[in-house]
Parts: structure tokens; C-alpha cells; sequence
């Protein structure tokens, strides 16, 4: 049942909130939060609904068959995102209740709409307004929660002037620029640190041209932080970096007065960034530029494609598409599995970087052969990247590896004319 909400005396809401009823069928969330209920996350306005709605109604009858599936996806997506800042629970068919106690009630609800579109994003290829759909939980009753939904745009807005008013002190030293450093979703200072990595294609060891590292740092710190720590950023976050790294790695490129124009520039993008619709306009600009420092076209490299639907993946691919040469996917880590179900969504090969460490010629081998026989039946090209030695590049080549780049500091083992652009 759906009616006009009371304002409350510490803030009048938008006349377009609107309140709901949601009555528990578990015993076992009625149990859960009876914790919530005496204390004073509820009346503080940090509790929250998130609401899967848009994902039931666009599934239909495919709904009962892969809710499972979706739970998880969300699930995981909330422990990501949202960290140690609180926890979640699922109380309905469609609804998770989400709990922040250690952020504002802002932050909370922004936290709770960042997931949400993300989710949609992965599950319907799009975040339209109208799905967006995030309540405020007023009051938990026996049996029962009161709550009232909230505007996305008042509350985004109302969170970034938030932000924007935090006394976090200076700012930390280095270059600025639009992108970085930035504050991120938890408060904490960011920059993208970009270097320029020449790439070559094996069969002939001619360099095609460069591909754009990064690293991702907090404040003024010099350790980069982990894959499993920006696992954990949220999807405006990644954004950020996406375009950092856009932005310092052409501003090197340009600035570099000893390179001529390069045959080919690898870029890489976050498959969050590329599927998003506030950053495509952002994204098509940064690789309409690009397109003026390179001979023969770009490489985009979509990040992140781990557990991401096909076809989502295509609609994703499709829209960067006319402003690339080719387009490869990054993978993580060497597939456990064929890749045969990504043969249709857009990509032409497939990027790994070398795991750290040190590793004998066997497991390397070992390495080189999981990643082309699980690749093979999707793409032809695949780029085995940070390499240590030419010996490496033997060993990729011999399995089917098409192109390869050293790793920073490995330059002993590049010909002369491969010289890796210090970091920024």
C-alpha cells in the first residue's frame, strides 16, 4: 500500500516520496531485526531498502528460475561495496534491507543507490531513474517495516555537497587535474599514478604501440592498493580512476617530444565505466582525443568482465565500439574454464597480466597453456602482459599468445628502441 509521507520536523521531503509497507515472511529476518529495532540506526535515517523490483518484472517467468543467481550477485555486490560501513540482509522476494550505522544518513543512502544501479547495470545492461528504486526505512514493527522512497536526484546531490563540505585537510601533494586525486565513496583521498608500456606483436617483435598502466594510491602513500582493495571501490569510484588514467596517460603521450605518433593505443576501461550512461558521454570524448594520437586506431581494453552476463557484455561492447580498432577483454586471472559463451559479445581477444612473483619456466608454461586453451574458442588474439624475459615471450608465443609487453624494469630484455615511459 502506497500513500504521501509525514515530513519530519529535520527534513521536509520531496513531494515524490512515497511510503511502503513491507510485511516479513521469515521467521528468521523478524529475528534479525528485533536488534535493529531498539536501536537508533532507524530513527538516524541509516537504514534502508533496496529494492530489485525493476529485475523481477523485466525477467518475467524467467524470474523463478534465476532469482537464486540474483541474490548472490547482489549479495556480493553489497559486501563490496559497502565494506565494513554496515551490513544487509534479504527480508523479501525483492528487497534487501541494508543497515549503516557508521556513515552518515546520506552517505548511507548513497552507498544504497550506487549498489543498486551497479546491479541493474549488470543485470539489465542499464540503470534507468524509474528502476532506481531505494526506500528509507522509517519505523520496524512486529512483523512488518514502514519506509518511504527516496529521490535518487535530491539524495545524490544532497550526498555530493556532503562530501564536498568534509574537512579532510590539504590535499595531497602532485599534479592535479579534473580527475585526480579525488575523494571516494568512504572518504578517503585517491589518485591514479599512469604509465605508458610498449606492446608487441609476437610474430614479427614489432612494437604496435602502447598500452596504459595504472595504480590506484591513497593519499600520499606510495603502496597502490590491491585488486582485492579496488574490488571493493564503488562504481563511481572506479569511474574516476577510469578517467584518471585516460587523462594522465594521453597527457604523457602528448607531452612525450621523443615518440612519434604511435600505430595503436591499448586503453582500459572498466566494464562499470563503459556501461554506465552518466559516463559514456565523458568516455567517447577521452577516446575521440585519443584517436588524434594514434596512426591506426584504438584498443579498448574492457576490465572487469568476470561473471558479467553476454549479453550485457555485447550492449556494453557496442556502444564503444565505433570509436575502436578492436576491442579484447581483461581477464583477472588464467580461466578455469572455456571462454566459449563470450565467442559473440564484441571481442576480438583477450588481455592477462603475469602474476607476481617469481616463477619457473614449468609454471609459467603452465600458466600460458590455461589461459590459450580457454581462450581459443572465444577470440583469436590474446596479449600476455608485464613479462620478465624474452624467455617468457617464447613460451606465450609457443602456445598461442599473439602480442606481449614487459614489465616496467624488465627493459634488459626489450630491444632498444622498447623503452617503457617511466610512471607519472
Amino acid at each position: 500500500m502506497q500513500s504521501e509521507a509525514v515530513s519530519t520536523a529535520e527534513e521536509a521531503p520531496p513531494p515524490d516520496w512515497t511510503a511502503l509497507v513491507v510485511r516479513l515472511t521469515s521467521g528468521d529476518a523478524r529475528q534479525a531485526l528485533d536488534q535493529l529495532r531498539t536501536s537508533s540506526v532507524v530513527a538516524e535515517g541509516k537504514v534502508c531498502l533496496v529494492g530489485l523490483d525493476a529485475i523481477r518484472e523485466r525477467l518475467g517467468p524467467r524470474w523463478a528460475g534465476r532469482r537464486e543467481m540474483v541474490y548472490d550477485h547482489v549479495q556480493q555486490t553489497l559486501r563490496r561495496q559497502l565494506g565494513p560501513h554496515g551490513f544487509f540482509l534479504r527480508i523479501s522476494e525483492v528487497s534487501f534491507l541494508v543497515a549503516q550505522p557508521t556513515v552518515s544518513r546520506l552517505s548511507g543512502q548513497a552507498y544504497c543507490l550506487n549498489c543498486l544501479r551497479e546491479i541493474l547495470t549488470y543485470f539489465l545492461g542499464e540503470a534507468v531513474v524509474a528502476d532506481i528504486v531505494v526506500h528509507e526505512v522509517t519505523s520496524i514493527g512486529e512483523g512488518e517495516i514502514d519506509a518511504r522512497k527516496l529521490d535518487v536526484v535530491h539524495v545524490e546531490a544532497d550526498a555530493a555537497a556532503e562530501r564536498a563540505s568534509r574537512p579532510f585537510g590539504p590535499k595531497p601533494p602532485g599534479p592535479q587535474d579534473r580527475w585526480s586525486p579525488f575523494v571516494s565513496q568512504d572518504g578517503r583521498w585517491l589518485r591514479a599514478s599512469c604509465a605508458l608500456e610498449p606492446v608487441f606483436q609476437l610474430k614479427t617483435f614489432g612494437r604496435i604501440g602502447y598500452r596504459l598502466t595504472r595504480r590506484v594510491l591513497p593519499g600520499a602513500s606510495e603502496r597502490p592498493l590491491t585488486a582485492e582493495e579496488q574490488r571493493h571501490l564503488t562504481g563511481a569510484d572506479i569511474e574516476k580512476i577510469d578517467f584518471a588514467t585516460l587523462a594522465r596517460g594521453l597527457n604523457r603521450l602528448q607531452q612525450d617530444t621523443d615518440a612519434d605518433r604511435q600505430p595503436s593505443l591499448i586503453l582500459p576501461v572498466s566494464y562499470v565505466t563503459l556501461s554506465s550512461q552518466r559516463a559514456r558521454p565523458t568516455l567517447v570524448e577521452f577516446f575521440r582525443t585519443a584517436q588524434s594520437s594514434v596512426q591506426r586506431g584504438l584498443i579498448c581494453e574492457v576490465c572487469d568482465i568476470e561473471g558479467v552476463p553476454p549479453s550485457a557484455l555485447l550492449a556494453a561492447t557496442s556502444l564503444i565500439r565505433p570509436f575502436s580498432l578492436f576491442m579484447v577483454g581483461r581477464l583477472a586471472a588464467a580461466p578455469s574454464a572455456s571462454l566459449a559463451h563470450l565467442k559473440e559479445v564484441g571481442l576480438n581477444g583477450f588481455s592477462i597480466e603475469r602474476p607476481a612473483g617469481a616463477m619457473s619456466d614449468t609454471e609459467f608454461a603452465d600458466f600460458a597453456r590455461l589461459v590459450t586453451t580457454a581462450t581459443r574458442p572465444a577470440a583469436r588474439g590474446v596479449m600476455f602482459f608485464g613479462l620478465t624475459s624474452a624467455r617468457e615471450v617464447a613460451i606465450a608465443s609457443l602456445y598461442g599468445a599473439t602480442h606481449a609487453s614487459f614489465a616496467l624494469g624488465a627493459t634488459h630484455a626489450q630491444p632498444a628502441e622498447a623503452r617503457a615511459l617511466e610512471p607519472a
